[in-house]
């Protein structure tokens, strides 16, 4: 979803403006990209203005997108506005690119000048589905201390993202945020902590006991693919044997294989196919139309993508952003390599 900001930031520059203002714009964004605080400072003490001219990027999103944290408070504190916008960068403010960088003293310093926490991006994403992209945890929180309003909705809302990427402390955590955790039965309690524990005959006696296979977490998700996450065999082999609804899906539309597929589970992957897991099905809109193929690459899961390629999975499936399984790859990832051996066509474009 997000690109690296190296080669992207070494655009960020002049455009249209007077000649005199121009070269004072231009020597200071250069002094911002070098991280020379004593420069930016002579020159912010010669009157040169924190706003760029227009059409020209903001010194501070220079600053921002590089830690150079010094430089930002001398920035804001002359009156950087501290919600500029980077147009070539999914329209980023500061503080998406301080997330984007994992620089959570970068957000706090902007956050604590006025940075807006609910300003989205070009696809509609604010700060919080930045971070919860990562699962980057320090800024999460940061971010929901100020107020971030989790049903803001890019590539899904903020528990949606998250339940994509899987990250499970992220989503433990927005649940209690949003107050959307499931209240569980006491049968089914017990049923989820059998399969947490990957205890299969405690999972068998939970459905004895009353406890559907059908059930759902406490994030609302299947307990199928609670156990295919988590690779508890003998939890998931209880369930089947109780013909738990193997494409069953969740709030996004991803299915116990494709959460399987996400965690390299290949074991738990083998057994929901040859129980008639549906290969090539893909998620909602909000789980991006992925296929469990998208995911196994996008998670680097080899093994897993050479299992799904063997039980025919479609290497051409396109996701909601027309990106193909091998567009979710690098250029030197091994993934792509067998992609292409497998006969897949080579990528034209990377994945968001």
């Amino acid at each position: 979803m997000r690109y690296p900001l190296l080669l992207i930031t070494t655009l960020l520059g002049l455009l249209l403006c007077g000649p005199a203002r121009a070269a004072g714009y231009a020597e200071l964004a250069a002094a911002v990209r070098a991280g020379d605080t004593p420069a930016v400072e002579q020159l912010l003490k010669t009157g040169v203005a924190v706003e760029p001219p227009a059409g020209s990027s903001a010194p501070l999103l220079i600053a921002a997108s590089r830690g150079h944290h010094a430089i930002a408070r001398l920035l804001l504190a002359r009156g950087a506005e501290p919600n500029p916008r980077f147009a070539a960068y999914y329209n980023a403010t500061p503080l998406m690119l301080a997330v984007n960088q994992h620089d959570v003293e970068m957000s706090r310093l902007l956050l604590d000048a006025g940075a807006q926490v609910n300003l989205v991006d070009s696809y509609g994403d604010p700060a919080l589905n930045w971070a919860v992209f990562y699962g980057d945890m320090a800024q999460i929180e940061l971010l929901l201390a100020h107020k971030a309003d989790a049903s803001l909705v890019g590539h899904g809302n903020a528990l949606e993202v998250a339940m994509r990427r899987g990250h499970p402390a992220a989503v433990e955590r927005l649940l209690d945020y949003t107050g959307q955790r499931l209240v569980l039965s006491a049968a089914h309690t017990k049923l989820v902590q059998a399969i947490q524990q990957g205890d299969g005959a405690a999972v068998r006696l939970a459905l004895a006991n009353g406890a559907s296979p059908d059930a759902l977490d406490a994030s609302g998700r299947p307990v199928l693919a609670l156990a295919a996450r988590l690779g508890q065999l003998d939890a998931l082999r209880a369930l089947l044997d109780a013909d738990a609804a193997v494409n069953s899906v969740d709030a996004i539309g991803f299915t116990a294989l494709m959460e399987a597929a996400r965690e390299g589970r290949v074991a738990a992957c083998e057994l929901l196919l040859n129980k008639g897991a549906a290969l090539n099905q893909q998620a909602l809109p909000r789980g991006l139309a992925l296929t469990a193929l998208h995911l196994a690459v996008a998670g680097g899961r080899l093994e897993a993508v050479r299992l799904l390629a063997k039980h025919g999975a479609d290497l051409e499936a396109a996701d909601s952003e027309q990106a193909t399984p091998i567009m979710w790859t690098g250029e030197k990832d091994p993934i792509r390599q067998l992609l292409l051996e497998l006969g897949a066509k080579p990528p034209t474009a990377k994945a968001g």
